[in-house]
Parts: C-alpha cells; structure tokens; sequence
C-alpha cells in the first residue's frame, strides 16, 4: 500500500493541460481516501489497546503543548488521531500532528507522530534535545545556543540541546542520560515541569506500530523521571 510522506504538501499540486481540474479533484480525494483509511486504523487500535480515540484531536491539549519548540512552529497547527488516556499512572497521548510553513507556491506541510506524557509531580526545567543539523551548526559560531559537554562529544555533535535553565539541564543529562541519547538514533525530546514529548522529526508511523512507540516513549520517560 502506498503511504504519504511525512512531508506530504498540503498546498495544490499543479496539473496542467485541459483535464488539469480532473487531475486536481482525484489528487484531493486520493488524499482524503488515504487520511480517511488511517484514521480507520488508529480507531481499530485504539479500540484493542483500551485507549479512548479522539480522531479530530483536542484544541485544549493542543494549547497547553505550545511552550514546545514542536508545537510553537509554523502555523494551521493541528492534532487529529489521538490516543488519549491513563496508562502506568501517567496522562498518555498517541497522535499525529501537523503544522504548515511558508506560503503560497512555497507552502509545506510538515507530519508526524508524538507520544506525550504528563506525570503527577513536576520536575523537569524546560528542554528541548533534537538531532543536530548543518544550520544548528552554524548558528553555533553566531551564538545559537547548543549545550555540549565536553566529556561527551559524540552527544554534543549528534544533538542539540537547548533551554532556559543551562545549569538546571546540566544536571538533568548525567551520565545514564547523555549515554542513551547515544545509543539512539535522531530522537527527540522535549521536557518541562510535568509534560514530556517523543518524536522523530518529520516521522510519520504506521497506525500498527502504536504500541511500538508508546514503549519507546515509556522507556523515555522512565530515564527522566525521578
């Protein structure tokens, strides 16, 4: 079966020549049959799992994640196929989401799956660790903030990492910690009092593989809680 992209564009694809709207019109419904099919299957999975669905998302969940760099870009920001419960005592949510940037012709939308948690007590200072690419780099030699370490620089060249706090976050990525990002390849994670995220930039999965990143999450949030 075929599967669109993360980066699937939301803008108009052009057609040309006299059947040009025909071509227009079957692209759109080739989307909205495809969009359609996945929900089907995250309902369907949700539904073995246990998790209430929620296939339009929650504008309030939504709100309260924008102080993440995840969520804080672009713009016709969006949630739909949510996964949304308690699972292990924590606040739970699988979901896709969406974001677009540029506009017109330039237009691009971006997709891609998070697991979030909120736990019962707060304690993590606001972070933000993401793979580090050429631009980051860059921007490094004009001040864009990137906290390395020097007793680890595997971490320090494959990931950003960012915050308000740098000593506070310091603290927080010990050993254990810097090792596991290590280990792993182009996660992201974003911590601050009791929300944490996990995604993969730009990585849209399969309804099927769920329960697949709701573990890899869980294993996340065991790292970084106390």
């Amino acid at each position: 079966m075929m599967h669109l992209d993360d980066s699937w564009p939301i803008c108009p694809l052009a057609a040309v020549g006299e059947d040009g709207g025909g071509v227009f019109v079957l692209i759109v419904y080739f989307i909205w049959r495809m969009e359609k099919k996945r929900t089907e299957r995250f309902q369907l999975i949700a539904r073995e799992i246990g998790l209430p669905f929620f296939p339009k998302g929650d504008a309030a969940l939504l709100e309260s994640l924008r102080h993440f760099h995840l969520f804080s870009q672009g713009r016709s920001r969006k949630i739909t196929n949510m996964l949304h419960g308690e699972s292990n005592d924590v606040e739970l949510a699988v979901l896709d989401y969406r974001y677009t940037v540029g506009s017109g012709k330039n237009s691009h939308t971006y997709r891609q799956s998070v697991v979030y948690f909120r736990t019962p007590v707060p304690t993590l200072p606001k972070f933000a660790v993401r793979p580090e690419g050429f631009f980051h780099k860059i921007g490094g030699a004009f001040g864009y903030q990137d906290i390395d370490f020097e007793s680890h620089p595997e971490f320090s060249r494959s990931y950003l990492l960012r915050g308000a706090d740098e000593e506070a976050i310091r603290e927080l990525f010990d050993e254990k910690r810097i090792s596991f990002f290590e280990s792993q390849k182009k996660i992201c994670v974003e911590g601050g009092g009791d929300q944490l995220i996990f995604y993969r930039q730009r990585n849209r999965i399969d309804p099927e593989k769920v329960e697949e990143l709701m573990q890899e999450g869980f294993q996340v949030l065991g790292l970084f809680r106390p």
